[in-house]
């Protein structure tokens, strides 16, 4: 490798480590993330991303459960899928496709989120070496809310300190199920410095829409716009080593959350038709809530993670600092491997 890219991959990691450390010091007050492993699920928290990857399509799958130790536990599992439509070399541009399925489920009241969702991106390379890329996605679907109301207790029901639960209720409810549209859009950075090093950041803004959310059918009451922006970038270390900090912030009305950690990868297996083996480790921050510790790998064309939340929030004395496990896994189907290099790859188109 050349002086000069070695000097300005130097200073990109100058550049990342302030601002990393800069961008800890803030003090963000955070809730529960949906997801904890957000870079093994890319189209589930930015459109943009759907497509970007080197294969013919992706499918995917996760799982989360959380609170088991002080309610009912919190559930979501999700599938998704991706793949790019058109990929034009001489234009230096993907378009992409992506379908999202949902199930959320939620305390006491069995409350629930049940959503689908398609989106589209267009991903154009900005340079004439094909490694430096502009991304923009957007994501249409619909949405169903349901909750039970029979599996709560109301203060009315309670008579000389007894639950009875054949006393009628005066709450009067306007239903128990509604739907909604929603929508979103996203952009995406994405530059391989080197074989080396490779850089991406991007923004989402979800619910553009502000959908009508009230079980009362009040149309005061809507769902805030969620803004989340993510930096991650891989540098190869050792001839068969990475490290891959993620920086992590989303903002919803007044809440705001912050998510910063380091995964260590080991490659264990290289082979000439470009399938890599190897081992992840790493210790995430989600700021004022969780530490949780993220173990997976990839084996072949299937990457996959394993990660459990240890809360370290107030509610950790009711919690007594368990949090919640979560799984992804994702499985790229490829028509044919280039021999490239042996360097630790990137996917890339």
């Amino acid at each position: 490798m050349s002086s000069f890219k070695l000097h300005k991959i130097s200073i990109l990691k100058q550049i990342i480590a302030i601002a990393m450390l800069g961008v800890f010091t803030m003090c963000l007050y955070g809730q529960d993330t949906h997801l904890s492993q957000v870079w093994l699920a890319p189209i589930a928290t930015n459109p943009a991303s759907a497509g970007f990857f080197e294969g013919t399509a992706r499918l995917g799958a996760y799982y989360r459960t959380q609170w088991r130790a002080i309610s009912k536990p919190y559930q979501t599992v999700g599938v998704y899928s991706d793949f790019a439509i058109k990929k034009r070399p001489r234009q230096k541009d993907i378009f992409s496709m992506g379908v999202t399925i949902e199930y959320d489920m939620a305390g006491d009241s069995k409350f629930s989120t049940g959503q689908a969702n398609v989106m589209f991106a267009y991903a154009h390379a900005i340079n004439g070496n094909n490694d430096h890329f502009l991304m923009g996605g957007v994501s249409v679907g619909g949405v169903q809310r349901t909750w039970d109301y029979s599996q709560l207790k109301f203060d009315e029901q309670y008579l000389n300190g007894l639950y009875d639960p054949s006393v009628p209720l005066s709450e009067v409810f306007a239903g128990n199920t509604f739907y909604f549209f929603d929508c979103a859009m996203g952009l995406q950075w994405a530059y391989r410095v080197s074989s080396d090093c490779f850089l991406s950041a991007g923004a989402s803004v979800y619910h553009l829409n502000m959908p009508h959310i009230s079980l009362y059918k009040d149309d005061n009451i809507r769902l805030p716009i969620l803004f989340s922006a993510q930096f991650n970038a891989t540098f190869s270390v050792k001839a068969n080593s990475e490290l891959s900090p993620m920086i992590y912030y989303g903002k919803q009305a007044k809440y705001q959350e912050f998510i910063l950690g380091l995964t260590y990868s080991y490659v264990f297996h290289f082979d000439s038709k470009w399938y890599v083996n190897k081992f992840n480790i790493g210790l995430y921050h989600r700021w004022n809530d969780a530490l949780f510790l993220s173990i997976g790998g990839l084996w072949r064309d299937v990457n996959f993670g394993l990660c459990y939340d240890f809360n370290v929030s107030k509610l950790s004395k009711a919690s007594r600092a368990r949090g919640s496990f979560e799984i992804n896994v994702s499985y790229i189907i490829k028509t044919h491997h280039i021999p490239r290099p042996k360097s630790i790859p990137c996917y890339w188109f």
